[in-house]
């Protein structure tokens, strides 16, 4: 991929996402894989993908006996939805079929068309979240974290890891609060992925943390998008 293509493209490891993306694929045409080796790529159409929910596993149907395929160079999938590719290094080949197990990962195509403004890191700009408004977390006990960058559609925020069961629980949430003051008029969001676990160092120690992104449930004024960044 060139360097301006791979800017589109961000890694997810949510087991939800990956199977949404699978499903949405399964119904599309243009999905194809490809080995490479040092006469260049073999690109392989694939006429169907079948998913097997019972063992988890994925059948990409194709032309056997026109495309043939190393059993020692991994394979790379590209699907039609999003452009989403990901990595298969075991698979199994029976007659015209390709079987491997869900990917754990995959690039997938960063679906912006609004502008994004990103946060400095010595400028800490931080929402409340909290997954209803009546009821569970009371009013003071709101989930504080750090944002990333935001859109219009939605923002990238820093959360610790010890907080990755309570937004699996919590897909929808409510965004209550503007750096420690209330809005006031609480934004519906939803959790579209989760990264996995990396360090983050600051001053004092080092602690895990996660990126995750959401996306706000209706597009934001401009008026309320500038209050975030201003």
């Amino acid at each position: 991929m060139m360097m301006g293509l791979l800017e589109k493209y961000r890694s997810s490891s949510d087991y939800r996402e990956i199977l949404r993306i699978l499903q949405k694929s399964t119904s599309l045409r243009d999905n194809f894989l490809w080995q490479s080796h040092v006469g260049g790529k073999n690109i392989i159409p694939i006429h169907q993908i079948e998913i097997d929910f019972v063992s988890r596993d994925l059948v990409a149907i194709f032309d056997s006996k026109q495309f043939k395929l190393d059993a020692h160079l991994p394979i790379y999938v590209k699907l039609d939805y999003r452009s989403s590719v990901f990595k298969v290094t075991e698979f199994r080949e029976i007659f015209n079929s390709l079987h491997f197990s869900f990917p754990k990962e995959m690039k997938t195509m960063e679906l912006r068309d609004t502008t994004r403004y990103h946060f400095s890191a010595d400028f800490e700009k931080t929402i409340s979240l909290r997954p209803t408004l009546s009821g569970g977390r009371e009013a003071g006990d709101d989930l504080e974290v750090r944002i990333m960058d935001i859109s219009r559609q939605g923002m990238g925020l820093m959360v610790s890891e010890k907080n990755r069961i309570f937004l699996k629980n919590n897909r929808i949430l409510w965004i209550t609060k503007l750096g420690g003051r209330d809005l006031d008029y609480p934004l519906l969001a939803e959790v579209l992925y989760i990264s996995n676990g990396f360090e983050e160092k600051t001053l004092h120690r080092t602690h895990q943390v996660m990126k995750v992104g959401v996306k706000f449930s209706e597009i934001l004024s401009q008026d309320f998008f500038d209050l975030f960044i201003g």
